[in-house]
């Protein structure tokens, strides 16, 4: 079928898409039902989907990306299951597909698709008064130059809206912006540097959003093979592990500090102050194009 797919370029390399969900109600109940939930760290429980990792050497095709899918259905919850990942699948597709055309100067060796997850954060959890996450990019900076997949870029969907506060939140060079999204709202923006991201605390009732992200498969940089080489796998490792617990908050950035700075109420417009003041508000950009689903 064809649906018209609306596109917001709030910041270059930031797009809220809408209009994605066949009936995000429906997406949201059905996801209550499973019975598979697991902890999520301290911020409340997630559902993971079920499907095989899948690996391109170039951005698939809309028909390879499809044909690649695969997944088990044993009981009546993986069917379950199986319809959310699919309807997720090709929206993730589709926004990701669309993102990418605009932006030609970002690609990887290789695209790397692990399964998504529906993710509930409880109602008042974070970090802070005011935040459930600081200020972070989805890459790694303290495993940069290890082996291993890397996280290349972020798809973030929102599945209710009827909380109070829960802004996500950007922080690019000295631009501030945060968006509150709206049940069915779709971000997609890069997962590096400078593209860091917090996340409000949601009060009033539980947030339901879904993380996916495409990532990609890095050989280590010559430095860290070097290394290895130099000191041994083994001892390298234990090295890096030591390094990475005793920096682990290098790459954040305190979301509180910002808070102070700029107030409860900045870019809730999906602008920056930067730019409100300039009066440059040309990077906000609404598109609509056709979306083809498959049924």
């Amino acid at each position: 079928m064809n649906k018209e797919l609306e596109i917001i370029k709030i910041y270059p390399k930031i797009h809220i898409y809408r209009n994605v969900f066949n009936d995000v109600d429906l997406f949201l109940e059905k996801a209550k039902k499973c019975v598979v939930w697991e902890e999520w760290y301290t911020f409340g429980t997630m559902l993971p989907l079920q499907e095989a990792p899948i690996r391109f050497t170039s951005f698939p095709t809309r028909e390879e990306y499809i044909n690649s899918r695969r997944w088990q259905v044993e009981t009546d919850n993986d069917v379950l299951r199986a319809d959310l990942t699919k309807e997720l699948g090709e929206i993730f597709y589709d926004v990701t597909s669309n993102f990418l055309n605009s932006y030609t100067d970002i690609s990887f060796n290789n695209w790397v698709k692990y399964p998504a997850s529906i993710n509930k954060y409880f109602e008042g959890a974070g970090i802070t008064d005011n935040y459930a996450m600081n200020y972070h990019t989805d890459f790694v900076q303290l495993e940069k130059d290890a082996p291993g997949i890397k996280f290349g870029i972020t798809t973030t969907f929102y599945l209710n809206d009827d909380y109070e506060n829960g802004e996500i939140c950007f922080k690019v060079g000295d631009d501030i912006l945060s968006h509150k999204p709206k049940k069915g709202d779709v971000i997609v923006f890069p997962s590096s540097p400078p593209y860091y991201h917090a996340v409000r605390r949601a009060d009033g009732t539980d947030r339901y959003m879904i993380r996916s992200f495409w990532q990609f498969d890095y050989e280590g940089s010559p430095e860290w093979i070097e290394n290895e080489n130099k000191y041994g796998k083994e001892i390298w490792d234990k090295m890096e592990k030591d390094r990475i617990k005793e920096n682990r908050n290098v790459g954040q950035i305190n979301a509180e500090e910002l808070h102070k700075l700029f107030g409860k109420n900045n870019g809730l417009h999906l602008w920056s102050n930067v730019l409100v003041e300039d009066q440059k508000l040309t990077h906000i950009v609404t598109e609509h194009i056709k979306r083809k689903r498959s049924h």
